[in-house]
């Protein structure tokens, strides 16, 4: 069994995950792909009544899976991830081993941020292309995806969520900040201007957590946002419902929200993706 763990705590375990841990074998909990704040381990076990083990990237990605897969043929055996286990956070290597062996995997999904970004941002769901992650850059090793898939998305009118690199065993997870300042240096590269004083982004901070913090800002501003995990997205085009979200959940002032949607929009015109005037998702555009 692999159930998500969610993204506040215990909250988002489920019901039926719950049913699975309290009479499981063993559990097994991994921490390194993500941050899940409010949550302790301490808690997990007196909800469960049983012990419950960390595993280590290291762990799950190295010989010590088969040993994992071992105990799965014999036992029941659940494995915990943050947020939901196959989005973002994958252990398809896992499942497709285990399936080798002949070992039943059942899943159980849970809360993760590609959801929770329309509840947090109010934008829709549907207008979302392409995710990216931005990593932290470091000698000899800069990427220009995030920059490069940023320019597709607003070309084709579409909002683009950037997920933050992590490294819980090692302490570090990247903020919004260091992102932004991240895809400023990769526009320079680049030689874009996509991300100029008018640009539009929407940061969020823990997302769904009882202390969320939304915040729309521009390149020049850098927003108190708190501990992470941060999100980062930057907007396409926007219609009416759209629009009032971003000012109403995130503080955007309405009239950068106008500006960054007429520059979207002429990138769109101007663009190799130009939407058909059939296409519902650029219906009631502002």
């Amino acid at each position: 069994m692999i159930a998500g763990l969610g993204l506040y705590g215990l909250r988002d375990i489920t019901l039926g995950a719950l049913e699975y841990l309290r009479k499981a074998d063993r559990v097994f909990l991994e921490l390194y792909t993500s941050i899940v704040p409010g949550f302790r381990v301490e808690d997990l076990e007196r909800l469960i009544g049983k012990r419950v083990t960390l595993v280590r990237r290291g762990d799950l990605e190295g010989p010590w899976l088969r040993e994992l897969i071992g105990m799965a043929e014999r036992e029941l055996v659940v494995l915990l991830a943050p947020g939901d286990p196959f989005i973002a956070t994958t252990h398809v290597s896992l499942r497709l081993e285990a399936a080798k062996r002949g070992v039943e995997v059942r899943v159980l999904p849970s809360p993760s941020v590609v959801n929770a970004v329309s509840a947090s941002t109010g934008l829709d769901f549907y207008k979302f292309c392409r995710p990216v992650t931005i990593v932290r850059p470091s000698p000899g090793y800069f990427p220009s995806t995030p920059y490069r898939v940023l320019r597709e998305n607003l070309a084709r009118g579409l909002h683009t969520l950037f997920l933050l690199d992590l490294d819980v065993e090692r302490g570090y997870a990247m903020t919004a900040s260091e992102a932004v300042d991240v895809l400023l240096e990769l526009e320079r590269r680049e030689g874009g201007d996509v991300l100029g004083e008018d640009a539009l982004l929407v940061a969020v901070a823990r997302a769904t957590s009882h202390d969320e913090v939304v915040a729309a800002f521009t390149p020049t501003q850098r927003p108190d946002l708190g501990e992470p995990p941060h999100i980062l997205v930057v907007p396409g085009l926007l219609n009416a419902v759209e629009a009032e979200a971003l000012q109403t959940l995130a503080g955007a002032p309405a009239d950068l929200v106008k500006r960054w949607h007429s520059k979207v929009r002429a990138l769109v015109a101007s663009g190799p993706f130009r939407q058909s005037n059939n296409d519902s998702r650029c219906a009631r555009l502002i």
